[in-house]
């Protein structure tokens, strides 16, 4: 048998050679470190990889990554600037309730606290909005060329450098604005901005929500049975539970299915300190994990 220190050693080690840890502070990799430890040391865990990979993948999604906060000097306001990178998709939630998820390689500025008339935001790149509704304070997101302006719905909006902007509506009513038109677009419809002309074209669209966004769940705050619900539809599967009660279980933070199954899962199980086993071809069994 290992002793202590050796165990220790293998889950440093494991620690170190995990991904993606380059873009978060020394604190928050301190932070996660310690608990990566705490729970694997104390259960003497033989499997330490996926349960570095899992905290990983898992408390970045409660935290969210690193946001830069500064003054701006012409308004004394504190801005939350956000800057995604390639392959790299979050869920923001803003202090009026309304929750952004953000598509890689793009940058996004808020006000910390929302003005007391309007609540804007400035966008480069691509982003999908479920507007919290607030008809004294519409929600503007300034985008290149355009302006879009709504009180609460959901709708993407796709900004980036070079390419012409483009607004598409999932709910609602949304109002879209260049140097020489405006555009009401309904469920169903978009707003494409024509470089030459300087005006937006409406037109239908098949795109309610794109497939980039699908990808991230927000499972803030449900349970654990509300959760498997929200997977089924990716890929089928059946749970099987030793205890009922487990499936009330609340979880925090966002799952990113581009890992699969398999990984989310094994994320769960950590987060939520359970044994979730393949026992049949599509099922899987959960319990409680054995300290």
């Amino acid at each position: 048998m290992r002793s202590k220190k050796e165990i220790e050693d293998n889950i440093k080690k494991n620690w170190n050679e995990t991904p993606g840890k380059g873009i978060l502070s020394e604190e928050i990799r301190l932070r996660m470190w310690k608990n990566i430890e705490k729970a694997t040391i104390r259960r003497k865990k033989r499997t330490y990889r996926w349960i570095a990979a899992a905290c990983i993948a898992f408390l970045l999604s409660v935290a969210g990554y690193q946001s830069l906060f500064y003054t701006s000097f012409s308004s004394s306001k504190t801005i939350v600037s956000t800057t995604t990178f390639p392959q790299d998709i979050r869920l923001l939630r803003l202090p009026d309730g309304s929750r952004i998820w953000v598509n890689q390689n793009t940058e996004i500025e808020y006000p910390e606290q929302f003005a007391s008339n309007e609540r804007v935001i400035s966008l480069k790149g691509e982003a999908f909005f479920e507007v919290a509704r607030d008809t004294s304070r519409p929600f503007v997101i300034t985008s290149g060329e355009i302006r879009t302006t709504v009180l609460g719905t959901s709708f993407n909006v796709k900004a980036y450098k070079d390419i012409a902007p483009e607004v598409h509506v999932r709910s609602g009513k949304v109002k879209v604005e260049s140097s020489q038109n405006t555009v009401y677009l309904e469920k169903g419809f978009a707003g494409i901005f024509n470089a030459g002309s300087k005006k937006i074209n409406k037109q239908k669209s098949d795109i309610l929500e794109p497939e980039w966004k699908k990808t991230l769940l927000d499972v803030d705050g449900i349970t654990l049975e509300q959760v498997v619900e929200k997977l089924q539809p990716i890929q089928p599967f059946i749970v099987k539970y030793s205890d009922e009660n487990l499936k009330n279980l609340r979880i925090k933070g966002t799952l990113d299915t581009r890992h699969g199954l398999a990984e989310v899962l094994k994320t769960l199980s950590f987060a939520l300190g359970l044994e979730i086993n393949l026992v049949d071809n599509g099922t899987y069994f959960i319990s409680k994990l054995k300290i």
